[in-house]
């Protein structure tokens, strides 16, 4: 027999041509299919075989290949099955021929020693034909246990459907049994896919569950623990796994009614190994999924199975081994989804058998192992109490009972039960052991102690201080037994209260034991008395308990000096440095007589190495202590001091630039050491301006972390209604000589470096951060001076300095340094134009596009009198950028053209003279802005910039008559750029954009356009 073919292939797999193929061809090349051949070849063959199957000759073909002795080509042949069933329709008739056809193979397959494979395969193709045709199938368990028993395909209308299906199934054969089992299983998991609310589909959801009744029956034959013929529970706690997840999404009563009832014997298999891993899913994926499917009987059989000396093994077992095996890690699961699903009973004090089981809960902390390590209990526990907390909490402020708590009475106990085990099992193991672990283990230990944290947060809603107490007491208690992992997780755990005890002074009793002991003694002696973890963990306390420092000054001292004496070891240098900043940022009025001893400190740590990010720490500490002094001389003489010991370096770095240009320093040279951190130093010569360079990097990062440190802690109110011509009191000669000393550092180092874009970014962040200052201080320069510096000539990243300019224009809109903001505005405009009309192209240089338009934009919206004051020339200058930013590609910059013409198109002024020039702009430009709109909106943009660009068309149709015509003129411009969309469409378009008069679905009509635009084949991206 021949069967019609689309291609065919030679020997040599090469060109497919000839439109006939035999069965024996067809059943070679599946043979070479599975043989290991190259790629390209697997590929050609499944090319082929495809074309095959969609053939009219494909009913054929499957016929045939099912017919064949090999297993690999039967699959194949059932694969084909299900391929034509789901790509063609067939007539009832011949579709009842083809069911029969398949039983038949089942039948056979089954007799024949087939391979398990290709029976499943069959009874997956017979599920999709009850999916395409179950209207004539409708009793489908029945009809084919009927058939299986009577090794034919029985006549459909021939069956009984009234007498009992219990008969049928106990006469079935073993492997007919697996059969329908395998086939259940698989009609229940293709329907979980299907629609449940489609009117297409509720016949056929109707005929599954008429076969329900049959799979129960089936099922209960199935899921017995001892029988007289092997049935394989598992398959059917399987099958029923899947028929559960089906109901759960077609909630039936009738349905529950018949699976509830084999929940007991899923039950009665827990205690069988062979099938616990089965029955224990099935169980845990209820508990978790859908509770309420369980009735009350079910949940004390549950108890019961926990309380039988079979559980209270397994749960010995999960607690006691050394490494917890995946088996016993499944009943650790198990217990906390029932005990999730008895949430509330577990939170009545009175319930004698659920407060029992939660102490069982509480228990599993004490399995062995480490946490994300060796133990896979630890975490999902956490997780469960951490809920439980939650829920507790919830239910007693419903109560407003929160006052009746006491700590060591249930269901509290339990809960200071699983504090007392989980701070101790994250104490970190032995170096041998931690150097043992691979890095997710690390990771997943290190998750875990931040899990636990969280959940010590929530118990301290419960508990209140004494949790705090609880942990000083144990880190008390291992103070002197130098037992430092006790001591490290104590003091994490302290530590991670900090947050719930900061707004008051309530537990400051408590930290006076802590930080009033030895603690601060020991942890001064190095880490050759106390690890490097313990004391990096001890000294984060300081950190984070700053506030109590600030209210406890005769501490402050032993504090700072352990602080800065960790700065000296390089684990511990990065996060003291941290923390010194935050102790003294908070508590710089305190520290304000000490700032000499600070400078002092500092000259001679610089003496020594020290990375940047440890300097940069330090120095904006002293800084804040700097801002928190009165002002004078003594203010004064402390800054110049700091200042003095930046200048340093930066004199250093100038020295070096002046050095010959092939000139090199040794890796041994103070010069280079102090130049670079020690994870980043050279280990041979390096060129002299490259240290020069990174010299002054370090200088200027200094230097702007003074400026960050000098800021005023407490953002002063901003006066809106200040008058312009209010003067700003008059600035000290110290100050005025400080600014003037900083500006020519900036200076020197801007015009030897400039070339540096890293030295240019840390130049305007320095100048930022006196922009947000409302009193004088060292980086509140003159406006002009700032102006002056900004105009100059720059080499590199004029895009940052435009950048910084924007936020400078911001910064004098409001405050007594509003009456510059005029003669500034009018120095950087012409500059900022300057350097836009340089580019030959805006994308040239997106970034200064972007910038550069965003500083008009600012103008504009603050000062629109002198923006429209500009010259003619320039002002249609920058509205012709303007528009090739909107019509160009490069996102960020479209970004703010479309933020651009949004404030233009609304913009208004008291000025009558200015608003008739803005009036006249728009006019001019309407049309012109509305071409470019719907240029991006008929296909141009892409669809992140949609949002943006319906802005300004929403302000259009909302501010202008005229914006109907320009639109419809832009629509029908022979450059709109799609073909896709009719005159009609368009039409449609511009009607809704006009009826919408700018409201929020505006949006959702610009998306649908610009998809039609597109074409179908952009529908994903809605």
């Amino acid at each position: 027999m021949r069967y019609p073919m689309v291609m065919e292939t030679n020997a040599a797999m090469g060109e497919i041509s000839v439109p006939t193929m035999t069965l024996p061809e067809a059943e070679n090349l599946i043979h070479e299919l599975y043989k290991p051949n190259p790629p390209q070849t697997i590929s050609h063959i499944q090319e082929i075989l495809q074309n095959l199957q969609k053939s009219p000759g494909g009913w054929q073909l499957a016929d045939g290949l099912l017919s064949r002795p090999n297993d690999n080509v039967k699959f194949f042949g059932a694969l084909t099955f299900t391929v034509k069933l789901n790509t063609e329709s067939l007539s009832d008739e011949d579709a009842i021929l083809v069911l029969n056809k398949l039983i038949s193979f089942l039948i056979i397959s089954l007799r024949d020693g087939t391979a398990g494979f290709v029976v499943k395969k069959i009874c997956s193709t017979l599920v999709t034909y009850f999916v395409h045709y179950s209207h004539t199938w409708s009793k489908c368990i029945r009809h084919l246990a009927y058939s299986l028993d009577k090794r034919t395909s029985v006549p459909i209308d021939g069956i009984d459907t009234t007498s009992p299906f219990d008969s049928v199934v106990q006469s079935l054969e073993i492997k007919n049994f697996y059969a329908i089992t395998w086939f259940a299983r698989f009609l229940a998991n293709e329907a979980e896919k299907i629609d449940t609310k489609s009117t297409k589909y509720l016949p056929l959801h109707q005929r599954l569950l008429d076969n329900a009744g049959d799979v129960a029956t089936l099922l209960a034959h199935g899921i017995k623990p001892v029988s007289e013929q092997n049935t394989h529970p598992e398959d059917s706690i399987g099958c029923l796994m899947a028929w559960l997840l089906y109901g759960q999404r077609l909630p039936n009563q009738t349905l529950c009614q018949q699976l509830r009832t084999l929940i007991h014997p899923v039950i009665n298999c827990l205690p069988y190994e062979e099938l616990y891993e089965a029955a224990v899913d099935l169980l845990t994926s209820v508990l978790e999924e859908w509770h309420p499917f369980l009735l009350s009987d079910h949940i004390e059989s549950l108890y019961t199975v926990f309380e039988s000396e079979w559980g209270q093994n397994k749960y010995r077992q999960l607690i006691e081994n050394d490494d917890t095996d995946d088996e016993e890690a499944l009943f650790g699961l198990f217990m906390l989804a029932f005990a999730n699903a008895q949430v509330v009973e577990m939170m009545d004090e009175t319930n004698v058998r659920a407060q029992r089981f939660l102490t069982s809960i509480a228990g599993l902390f004490v399995a062995k192992g480490y946490p994300g390590v060796d133990n896979k209990i630890f975490v999902p526990t956490l997780e469960y109490m951490g809920s439980f907390v939650e829920n507790l909490l919830d239910k007693l402020y419903e109560e407003d009972s929160t006052n009746k708590l006491q700590w060591d009475k249930q269901p509290v106990w339990q809960i200071m039960q699983a504090v007392s085990e989980s701070w101790r099992k994250i104490q970190y193991p032995t170096l041998a052991i931690y150097n043992s672990w691979d890095s997710t283990e690390r990771f997943a230990f290190s998750e875990a102690r931040k899990d636990v944290a969280d959940f010590m947060q929530s118990v301290y809603s419960i508990i209140g201080k004494q949790l705090v107490l609880m942990f000083a007491d144990h880190l008390l208690e291992a103070l002197p037994r130098s037992s430092w992992a006790e001591l490290e997780a104590a003091a994490f755990c302290l530590g991670a209260l900090s947050d719930c005890v900061s707004d008051g002074n309530s537990c400051d009793d408590i930290l006076t034991k802590v930080f009033g002991s030895p603690l601060f003694d020991l942890l001064r002696q190095g880490h050759n008395v106390v690890p490097v973890r313990a004391r990096q963990t001890c000294l984060s306390l300081i950190e984070r308990y700053s506030d109590y420092f600030g209210n406890h000054a005769e501490f402050l001292p032993a504090a700072l000096n352990l602080l800065f004496s960790a700065v000296g070891d390089r684990h511990l240098a990065v996060p003291s440095s941290k923390s010194i900043y935050t102790l003294c940022s908070s508590c710089r009025t305190l520290l304000t007589p000490e700032v000499d001893a600070f400078l002092e400190q500092y000259g001679t740590l610089r003496n020594h190495e020290l990375d940047s990010l440890v300097e940069e720490k330090v120095v904006e500490a002293i800084a804040s202590i700097i801002q928190a002094m009165p002002g004078g001389e003594r203010q004064a003489s402390a800054f110049k001091r700091l200042l003095t010991m930046i200048g340093v370096d930066v004199n250093a770095s100038l020295q070096l630039s002046t050095y010959p240009e092939r000139s090199f320093i040794p890796p041994s040279d103070p010069t280079l050491i102090r130049a670079y951190d020690l994870a980043e130093r050279p280990v041979e010569a390096v060129r002299t301006s490259e240290v020069a360079q990174q010299l002054a990097i370090r200088a200027l990062q200094c230097l702007s972390s003074i400026a960050k440190g000098l800021q005023s802690p407490i953002e002063a109110p901003i006066d809106l209604d200040t008058d312009d011509g209010a003067s700003q009191a008059p600035i000290s000669t110290d100050l005025n000589q400080i600014q003037i000393e900083i500006m020519n550092l900036l200076v020197r180092v801007k015009e030897t470096f400039s070339s540096n874009s890293e030295i240019v970014d840390v130049i305007c962040s320095t100048l930022r951060a006196g922009f947000s200052e409302s009193e004088p201080g060292p980086f509140v320069f003159p406006p002009q001076m700032v102006t002056e510096f900004m105009v100059s000539r720059w080499h590199q990243r004029v895009a940052a300095v435009v950048n910084t300019a924007s936020v400078f224009v911001t910064s004098l809109s409001s405050g007594n340094q509003k009456r510059y903001a005029g003669e500034v505005i009018g120095q950087l405009l012409p500059w900022v134009f300057g350097l836009l009309h340089q580019l030959t192209e805006p994308e040239q240089d997106p970034e200064l596009s972007q910038y550069g338009l965003e500083f008009a934009y600012r103008v504009m919206a603050r000062r629109p009198e002198i923006l429209m004051s500009q010259p003619p020339n320039v002002l249609e200058f920058l509205f012709m950028f303007a528009l090739k930013l909107l019509n160009g590609n490069e996102p960020l910059p479209k970004q703010t053209a479309a933020e651009f013409w949004s404030t233009f198109i609304t913009l208004t002024t008291e000025d009558q003279n200015t608003q008739n020039m803005v009036n006249n702009a728009i006019t001019y430009l309407g049309p012109k802005l509305a071409e470019s709109l719907i240029q991006n909106i008929g296909g141009k943009a892409a669809r992140s910039e949609l949002d943006k660009l319906s802005d300004p068309l929403k302000k259009l149709v909302v501010q202008h008559a005229q914006a109907r015509q320009w639109l419809e003129a832009a629509l029908q411009d022979p450059s709109f750029p799609s073909d896709k969309v009719s005159a009609e469409d368009k039409e449609l378009f511009l009607k809704k954009i006009i009826m919408l008069r700018g409201q929020r679905a505006t949006n959702q009509v610009v998306r649908n356009f610009w998809l039609e635009c597109r074409g179908s084949n952009f529908a994903y991206a809605s």
